[in-house]
């Protein structure tokens, strides 16, 4: 990461707009932040990490970074444009902050902002707006733990990998390298070794439980339940043949048995069947007698229809002459009640002529409604706005009244204060006179009567305020009578002359009557009137007509049922001729009279039910007779079999198939059950095996990677191996600077405060010993500390997949350095800066300014601080 520009606005220390422009180094790679202290050397730092990273290079949050100078119309914001591998970037971030409202006064809180861009000929393109952190980690190869001690170094934060103790390193270490991994992989190595132990658990108590289900101890157990099951399943087979066999036997038997009762029952059916049909006979002979009456009667059965004919006849002629009867009554009150109806239109004729003349009246009103009312409301109008100025003419009276009181209040107290004001100057002067000393009034040298006064005189600033009080009373006065006066003389006179004037012209339109001074009045009225004249109109002609027709319907009916008149008296007279004929073939058929020939006759529809009765009646009698004639031939002198003693036997041999099938299906199911469970502990046992197998291969490795033997842990090892690298890495600029005297190493692992072997010691070749890191000076301390940090740049740039470390900050007191040893750091920094890599110290000391000749100044302004490039030419 090559970093090219840098924009603040409104950002620490920096009020209003700062760019630091890269591009001012002309090509050099080391360069100087220098400036007093607090002026903000170390917040360029933080810029750059917050635009990345949301988060400064020390404690500081976004929002306490906004700068104490910026005004609510000033934006907090950074900007940093910078270089990865020829792709230029801008990554921009604004905090949460309080600034003007667009619109109105007042500030409106606005949220976090962050972005970051690719720049394509100066334009921002694939622009990412959320999870800006995460993308600035995966483009840079590092989060900001890591930027912050690979990137920039802050003041103090590398020393403390030298000095530290050995749990702060691991911390350290573990952050930069991501050993989280390691011990993640210890804890899932345990959580995994539990749950074998639960599966071991859980698969012993299924074992248990499945064994326990089955009835069995163990598994031989188990096995000789299957056993002892088939053997109870073959003795219930033999039972089972041996009952099917008794039962087939019975059954032969049986059917013979059940057929001879058969016969037995038929017979008995038979015999009652012939005492029922014997019992009948007398009935039969009577229906035999009854059928022959029914047929006497059938021969007369000519005469017995043409006199049904004429009944019939008669009775649509009664009706006809009924319906004729009504009709004519029905025409007779038609033609009345036309009568009454045409004579009451006749008596409404008066009344139709006063309608019409008031509807013409008014029609003739409905200009005069129509003016009434839109000058009504205009009066109502009008008589609103008086009511509104005689209210505000009163409020301004009472206004003016107000004003006219604390006037005369004010002008009141205002004389009385200046009488006790005037009144009190001759005591002032009085208060000086002395005998021979001549008085400044009168010009007297002996003063026998000085005057006396009141202890709380007003001042003359107590009048002047009066005097100002009672003026402006007097104003406001004026002011009040003034607006009562004008608006009584103007606007009141207008509103009372306008309403006079509206409600003069409504007087002229008052001789309508009020029922009628709305339009929709008189058009209701109107329209009621010509719809009742048009409905006697109407009603009066169809009388007329109604009349005519009701006369000619009264004809009708009236020639009608005089026809049927004639028709009945004819068909009485055919009825009497025949019904004496009927009487006298009844006699000669043998029957006592008309009455009980037809009776007979009205039962002709019985016959063929009287004449199947007798034959049915017959033909079962013939039936019951044969049956038992055969019945008794076929039972011979065989014994009727008892059913019910060879059912009882049947239903016990059916049972004993039934309990021997029962208990087979138990055996076989219980055999499958327990041959189920056999399998099943098969099945588990051979799980747990695997799983015990499994549970002790968990358990080793997991001892192993806690470090139970050597009491290192696998997290513990790979953090030693990789400070092993770092310090080779470090003891190759470390060598250098102190001259040989000086490298690092690791405290062996056999000592007691060794703490996995990350407790770093300094071997000093002068004396052949190693001593602890923290005893070493300042300046040793400081060379240790930045061989230690580059060293560790070095490692983490090649152990996150080549991730390119074109930039390096160090924020770091050169201070503690001798000459000759600040001359060995700057050596090495410039080594350092020959790869190509830009490096940038903020120190105060003199004479890395005097050897770097470039230069960011940070100096004071004339609202926070200022950045300006101070960039030396090689010939200077």
């Amino acid at each position: 990461m090559k970093p090219l520009k840098l924009i603040m606005r409104a950002f620490g220390p920096y009020a209003g707009e700062t760019v630091i422009d890269f591009d001012k180094l002309e090509g050099r790679h080391l360069f100087l932040i220098c400036g007093p202290t607090g002026a903000g050397k170390t917040t360029i730092l933080d810029a750059m990490c917050y635009a990345l990273y949301g988060r400064t290079s020390g404690d500081r949050t976004g929002s306490h970074m906004r700068s104490d100078y910026a005004t609510g119309a000033q934006k907090t914001e950074v900007i940093f444009d910078f270089e990865i591998g020829g792709k230029m970037y801008r990554a921009s971030r604004s905090p949460e902050q309080m600034l003007n409202k667009k619109r109105g006064e007042g500030l409106k809180k606005v949220t976090m902002q962050a972005s970051l861009s690719e720049l394509e000929n100066g334009k921002e393109v694939r622009t990412v707006t959320k999870n800006v952190e995460d993308a600035s980690s995966r483009l840079l190869g590092l989060n900001a733990n890591q930027f912050c001690q690979v990137i920039l170094l802050p003041q103090g934060d590398f020393r403390k990998l030298l000095v530290a103790k050995a749990e702060e390193r691991e911390a350290i270490l573990k952050q930069l390298f991501k050993t989280q991994r390691f011990s993640d992989f210890q804890n899932e190595l345990f959580a995994h070794y539990k749950v074998l132990l639960g599966r071991q658990k859980n698969e012993e108590t299924e074992l248990d439980a499945t064994l326990r289900m089955a009835g069995a101890a163990d598994e031989k157990e188990l096995t000789n339940k299957i056993s002892e099951t088939g053997k109870a399943i073959s003795e219930a087979k033999a039972i089972h043949d041996r009952a099917i066999r008794e039962y087939n036997d019975f059954r032969k038997g049986y059917q013979k048995a059940a057929v001879l009762h058969s016969h037995f029952m038929n017979l008995e059916k038979a015999e009652k069947e012939q005492k029922i049909l014997l019992s009948e006979t007398p009935k039969m002979e009577e229906a035999k007698k009854n059928l022959a009456r029914i047929r006497s009667a059938k021969e007369l059965a000519a005469y017995f229809e043409n006199l049904d004919k004429i009944i019939a006849d008669g009775k649509v002629v009664r009706s006809q002459l009924d319906s004729a009867g009504l009709r004519k009554t029905k025409a007779e009150k038609e033609k009345a009640l036309l009568a009454a109806k045409a004579q009451e239109l006749e008596k409404q004729t008066d009344e139709i002529a006063k309608s019409r003349m008031r509807m013409a009246l008014l029609i003739a009103w409905e200009p005069k409604a129509k003016a009434y009312g839109a000058t009504k409301r205009e009066v109502d109008r009008l008589t609103d706005l008086y009511d509104k100025a005689a209210a505000k003419l009163a409020q301004l009276e009472k206004t003016a009244k107000e004003c006219q009181a604390e006037r005369d209040q004010a002008r009141k107290e205002y004389e009385d204060i200046a009488h006790a004001y005037y009144s009190g100057q001759a005591a002032i002067l009085a208060k000086n006179l002395r005998d021979g000393v001549p008085c400044p009034v009168c010009g007297a040298m002996h003063h026998p009567s000085p005057a006396g006064a009141d202890k709380n005189l007003p001042t003359e600033g107590m009048l002047k305020k009066a005097e100002k009080k009672a003026k402006k009373a007097a104003e406001d006065y004026d002011d009040a009578n003034f607006l009562w006066q004008n608006y009584q003389a103007g606007a009141f006179v207008s509103a009372i002359t306008e309403l006079g004037n509206a409600q003069a012209k409504l007087r002229t339109l008052e001789d309508v009557p009020e029922e009628y001074r709305n339009t929709d009045a008189i058009q209701t009225e109107v329209a009621r009137l010509n719809h009742f004249i048009q409905d006697w109109e109407k009603a009066s002609r169809e009388t007329a007509e109604k009349k005519e027709k009701a006369a000619a319907e009264l004809s009708a009916a009236g020639m009608q049922y005089k026809t049927y008149e004639e028709q009945r008296e004819k068909l009485a007279k055919d009825y009497k001729e025949w019904e004496g004929k009927l009487t006298e073939k009844s006699l000669s058929a043998g029957f006592k009279d008309l009455a009980e020939c037809s009776s007979w006759y009205k039962k002709a529809g019985e016959e063929d039910s009287i004449s199947r009765t007798i034959e049915t009646w017959q033909s079962r009698l013939k039936a019951a007779e044969k049956i038992i004639a055969d019945e008794k031939l076929t039972v011979g002198r065989e014994p009727k079999p008892d059913m019910e003693a060879l059912g009882r036997k049947e239903s016990k041999l059916q049972e004993d198939i039934r309990g021997a099938l029962r208990t087979i299906s138990d055996g076989e199911n219980r055999k499958k059950l327990l041959e189920q469970a056999e399998g099943k502990v098969k099945e588990i046992s051979k799980r747990h095996e695997e799983t015990l197998k499994e549970a002790g291969l968990a358990a080793g490795l997991y001892s192993l990677v806690r470090g139970d033997k050597t009491r290192v842990t696998l997290e513990r090892y790979v953090l030693g191996a990789l400070l092993d690298e770092v310090t080779r890495a470090a003891n190759l600029r470390l060598l250098d600077m102190s001259h040989h005297r000086y490298s690092l190493h690791r405290m062996a692992d056999g000592s007691t405060d060794a703490k996995g072997g990350l407790t770093l010691e300094v071997s000093d070749s002068y004396t052949g010993r190693s001593r602890p890191a923290n005893t070493l000076s300042g300046g040793e301390t400081f060379l240790a500390s930045l061989s230690l940090a580059l060293g560790l740049a070095d490692v983490v740039q090649a152990r996150q997949g080549g991730v390119r470390l074109d930039t390096m900050f160090i924020d770091e007191g050169f201070g503690t350095l001798d000459p000759e040893a600040l001359n060995s750091a700057m050596n090495t920094l410039i080594d350092l800066q020959n790869t190509g890599r830009l490096v940038g110290i903020i120190s105060h000391v003199p004479e890395l300014e005097e050897r770097i000749d470039a230069r960011l100044r940070i100096m004071p302004a004339e609202k926070g601080s200022k950045a300006v490039f101070d960039v030396m030419d090689c010939a200077d």
